[in-house]
């Protein structure tokens, strides 16, 4: 029965994707981050895109499982992708090394030429902008080069807008206007999430949060996965950011939640017009 019901709305699903938007309507972009970070996390966005109602996929370039990343959004075009730039790599045992040769940008990594592990750490030893600008530029560029379809920029684990990461912002917003890409969080999008929301909560309060929601563009940053050993052995750097049981479980909710009946229905019943920055940037042009 429930299946009869989903390809009974599928029609409406996607009318509500692409329709006609208007000064009242609800317009929501719902991005996954950390892309190639894991293998785990190919098989969670490839369900997330195609079956659920993820719209955005940003790509860790630095991350372990990028080749692989890339190959698949190669393979789905119509993906609307982005470059999660990078500075950080937060997870005990699985480091990330820079894109460049650790030596042309010695002063965001540590003596062993691994990226620090939070941010904190990294605007403490003082980083030098050019050599930030060089790495995130270097990312964009491998993420081209691979065949990814770029249609906008985020940053991974930190906000540009905190003014403890001095000059970040106006780098990424340089970026932005160098490779003519919207940066995502800074078109006016009103952001909503359920990162910090315990597990067995998380399905009630997303389809809350999205019930709730009012006309305007709004941002749901969401991080999707599967529980396996690989995800429950990600643990943080950061003390505020521990959980010691890991990220499977609290990932793969996550994309329970994005292919989930319940959740398109309220974006049928709201109704909410989903987006993505492919679309945003054609509106533009």
């Amino acid at each position: 029965m429930m299946k009869k019901v989903f390809f009974l709305l599928l029609p409406l699903f996607l009318f509500s994707f692409s329709g006609p938007a208007g000064a009242e309507d609800i317009k929501l972009i719902i991005r996954g981050d950390d892309m190639g970070m894991t293998q785990g996390s190919l098989l969670a966005f490839e369900r997330a895109l195609n079956q659920g109602v993820l719209t955005c996929a940003s790509i860790v370039v630095p991350g372990p499982w990028f080749e692989a990343a890339a190959e698949l959004s190669r393979k789905n075009p119509g993906w609307c992708t982005g470059v999660h730039l990078c500075l950080v790599g937060e997870w005990r045992g699985m480091r990330w090394r820079p894109v460049l040769p650790w030596d042309q940008v010695s002063s965001i990594v540590d003596d062993d030429g691994y990226l620090y592990a939070y941010p904190g750490q990294l605007f403490a030893q003082k980083p030098l902008l050019k050599e930030i600008e060089a790495e995130l530029r270097a990312q964009i560029e491998l993420a081209r080069k691979k065949g990814i379809n770029v249609q906008y920029l985020d940053t991974h684990y930190m906000d540009p807008n905190d003014p403890g990461y001095s000059g970040l912002r106006e780098i990424i917003e340089k970026l932005g206007r160098d490779y003519g890409l919207p940066v995502s969080g800074m078109l006016g999008e009103q952001k909503i999430g359920i990162y910090s929301v315990p597990v067995a909560q998380r399905k009630e309060e997303a389809m809350g949060m999205l019930e709730s929601l009012e006309p305007g563009l709004w941002l749901w940053i969401c991080h999707p996965g599967i529980d396996s050993p690989e995800q429950r052995a990600l643990i943080h750097t950061a003390a505020e950011d521990i959980k010691l049981e890991g990220v499977g479980r609290r990932r793969a909710e996550i994309l329970n939640i994005l292919t989930g009946i319940e959740l398109k229905s309220v974006i049928l019943k709201k109704p909410i017009e989903l987006t993505n920055y492919r679309e945003i940037r054609q509106d533009k042009k």
